[in-house]
């Protein structure tokens, strides 16, 4: 409703009133005042005053109701979510309210699985009690005739005499005695695999089934020495001695006395001394001058040269430390043999011509001979014999007779 709007039934004379042309002098101060004008015009102005304060009454009250109405809905929408909150808080309660009594019931079942473990344990320690109650029991009876069989074996051993198989036993402990110091001193695999199946031949003769695990444990030493890799000795010899057969027709290095020498000889052998005259003596002494001096290009320190008496102690020393190689093969020396093939492949590579195919041939064959092992561990046959020396005292123990127990003093 807009504050313009004019009230039905209410009409408002708003025409001026015409002015009083005025005076150019005023009125004299006795004349008396004009009072029909006012007494006129005083309930017009009381109705417009009465408008006015209608007028704002109604926008007063438009606007209060207004924001009533706000106010109003803004409460409805309040109260509409708290109720939906509330609902939300009770389905929240509802589902707490059922997870707590569901988790009630799994602690329930949950206890009642407890004690019935509990029950089933109980059970089980009386069984386990029971059972230890007999074998108690069991163990007495075992003790007593382990007793009485101990004394049956003494009267035995009293009655016939020492057993017709210790003699094969003792055979077998002979055996594997040599065949453990055969592997260790002389590491020789062939000789001590021989010895433990012979010895595994005479425990069997025995017929004594007491004696398995020692055969058991023999298979497993025997087993142990099929599995050892050894070198070839013989065969790394004799390449050894190949090689140190060929080291005199090895060509030495061009940093020698010889070289020069052997070189001008044999050019002067080329030249025929017929066709030798004093047209050619100019081209002789440039030829020899060539031959005495010579310059050449090496990146690498010059080595001393050696002077032709010294190259036969080069060959021999050379073919001396492939025979101590050979040496240190038959002995297993494995630091002696590198150490000395290490030796000849440094000189091989200072004192000989690496362009020479047969100095090649004979590096790579020291260096292929370098990667052997000469002297590699070997397996631990000593079980065998240990568990032989065990069998024997046990059956020496069973053998010794018992004293009987000391009665309880009363």
């Amino acid at each position: 409703m807009s504050d313009e709007t004019e009230k039905e039934g209410v009409v408002i004379d708003v025409t001026p009133e015409p002015e009083e042309p005025e005076l150019d002098s005023a009125p004299p101060a006795s004349a008396p005042p004009h009072k029909s004008g006012i007494g006129k015009q005083a309930p017009l102005i009381v109705a417009v005053i009465a408008l006015v304060l209608v007028a704002a009454a109604l926008i007063f009250a438009y606007r209060f109701t207004r924001q009533a109405t706000q106010d109003l809905a803004s409460l409805n929408a309040r109260l509409s979510t708290s109720l939906e909150q509330q609902h939300s808080l009770e389905s929240q309660l509802a589902d707490a309210e059922k997870a707590v009594a569901e988790q009630a019931q799994r602690l329930q079942t949950q206890q009642q699985r407890v004690d019935a473990q509990d029950k089933v344990i109980d059970e089980a320690r009386q069984e386990f009690s029971q059972q230890g109650k007999m074998l108690d029991q069991e163990r007495e009876r075992m003790q007593e005739r382990e007793a009485e069989l101990r004394a049956s074996v003494a009267d035995v051993h009293k009655r016939v005499g020492a057993s017709g198989t210790q003699w094969m036993v003792a055979e077998a402990e002979y055996l594997m005695r040599m065949a453990n110091n055969r592997l260790t001193l002389a590491r020789d695999v062939a000789t001590a695999r021989a010895a433990l199946l012979l010895a595994d031949q005479r425990l069997r003769d025995t017929g004594d089934p007491g004696w398995n695990d020692t055969r058991r444990q023999i298979a497993r030493d025997i087993a142990r020495l099929d599995n050892a890799h050894l070198p070839d000795i013989a065969g790394i010899s004799a390449r050894l001695s190949a090689l140190a057969e060929e080291v005199p027709q090895l060509k030495l290095a061009g940093a020698t006395l010889g070289g020069a020498a052997h070189h001008a000889a044999e050019k002067d052998a080329t030249t025929p001394r017929a066709k030798r005259s004093w047209d050619t003596l100019l081209d002789d002494l440039w030829a020899g001058f060539k031959d005495t001096v010579r310059i050449r290009r090496n990146d690498q320190p010059v080595q001393a040269m050696l002077p032709p008496e010294q190259q036969f102690f080069l060959y021999q020393n050379l073919r001396l430390h492939l025979e101590t190689a050979r040496l240190a093969v038959a002995r297993g020396d494995d630091t002696l043999y590198h150490d000395s093939l290490n030796t000849v492949i440094a000189w091989l590579n200072a004192y000989f011509d690496a362009a020479d195919p047969l100095t090649r041939t004979m590096r790579d064959g020291v260096t292929e001979l370098n990667k052997a092992n000469v002297h590699p561990p070997l397996p631990d046959i000593s079980q065998s014999l240990q568990a032989l020396l065990l069998r024997q005292k046990l059956n020496a123990d069973l053998a010794r007779p018992i004293a009987p127990p000391a009665e309880p003093a009363q």
